[in-house]
């Protein structure tokens, strides 16, 4: 109360009607002038962490400003304003910047469920045509070497795997079973071949993940 009774008229009318952002900031009892605007202020947005500096770097002005003798140094008062076209264009860009943030962060969100569902559906179509034609041979999880001659396919990468199967295709590609797979690879296109390959690979990192 002793701090508010010093106000001058002028400050009280400058408060009032100011159209900007207005805050008040004091400090007691301060003995070098010197320092005084480095120093941490008490009251408003100040609130006893920020100094007269820090507040002119976030865009405050001083208004009005009154110091008064005290028994140990002076009173300061400090009436600071921000212009509310200079908050609010701030404001606004900081606003428009988290939209555009959550846009971009929400489209990448989409393509990522997009992937997983494309995935999804390959691995269970992948699944129904391993189960009809290729288990018997190479194993739940493709880990056998067929009738004891053929590499494990849950080894290869899609490279390979499309490759070995293209070459039995083509008559190119025999381990000694050539006869019995080319009729499978035959009746295989490049979304089946995919789609097995994505199910092979999505129960072994199952595994993988478990162990």
């Amino acid at each position: 109360m002793r701090l508010l009774s010093t106000i001058t008229l002028a400050s009280i009318f400058t408060l009032s009607i100011a159209t900007a952002q207005t805050t008040m900031c004091f400090k007691e009892n301060h003995k070098d002038m010197s320092t005084i605007e480095n120093t941490n202020l008490n009251g408003g947005e100040c609130n006893g962490t920020k100094s007269l500096t820090q507040m002119k770097k976030e865009g405050w002005e001083v208004a009005d400003i009154n110091i008064t003798q005290a028994n140990d140094g002076k009173n300061y008062i400090y009436i600071l304003k921000k212009d509310e076209k200079s908050t609010s264009s701030i404001d606004e860009a900081a606003l428009e910047q988290k939209i555009l943030q959550r846009l971009e962060d929400r489209k990448k969100e989409e393509i990522e469920i997009k992937k997983q569902q494309v995935y999804a559906q390959k691995s269970k179509s992948g699944e129904k045509l391993y189960k009809n034609k290729c288990v018997t041979c190479h194993g739940e999880k493709g880990e056998l070497k067929a009738k004891g001659v053929s590499r494990p396919i849950n080894s290869l990468n899609l490279d390979d795997f499309t490759l070995s199967i293209r070459d039995y295709n083509l008559g190119t590609y025999d381990r000694g079973l050539a006869m019995v797979m080319r009729p499978y690879a035959l009746s295989m296109d490049s979304n089946d071949i995919k789609n097995v390959y994505v199910y092979l690979k999505s129960i072994n990192e199952k595994e993988e993940a478990k162990k």
